[in-house]
């Protein structure tokens, strides 16, 4: 990421499946900066169609564990093509367990998209 980048600037990225470090797309957060990890609670990830995907659980203490990345705005073009937004995933803000709010690339079958 280039340090010309003001990181107040900068957007917050909750990932859990193929953006993951080692996942086939992770490619696409080459240069950004891995903040802390973290855990969504309420969401529940199921497969579909042969790829991950959260959905809202009826289990208030359901639990999701990630990787958060710092990202910088122009980013999430590529990354919601790659997601295939708002057609096949949606991407909507979640807070973490340990109460950071972040966008959750790759949400489905959810009603709403921030």
């Amino acid at each position: 990421m280039s340090s010309s980048i003001d990181p107040a600037r900068l957007d917050r990225l909750f990932v859990y499946g193929s953006l993951k470090a080692q996942g086939n797309a992770h490619h696409l957060l080459m240069g950004t900066h891995r903040e802390r990890d973290g855990s969504v609670a309420g969401f529940e990830q199921i497969e579909r169609n042969g790829y991950p995907m959260l959905r809202r659980s009826r289990d208030a203490n359901a639990l999701v564990q990630g990787e958060v990345y710092e990202i910088a705005p122009d980013l999430w073009p590529a990354l919601d093509r790659w997601e295939e937004v708002p057609s096949v995933y949606q991407r909507c803000r979640v807070q973490l367990r340990d109460g950071r709010i972040r966008e959750a690339e790759g949400v489905g079958l959810i009603g709403t998209r921030v």
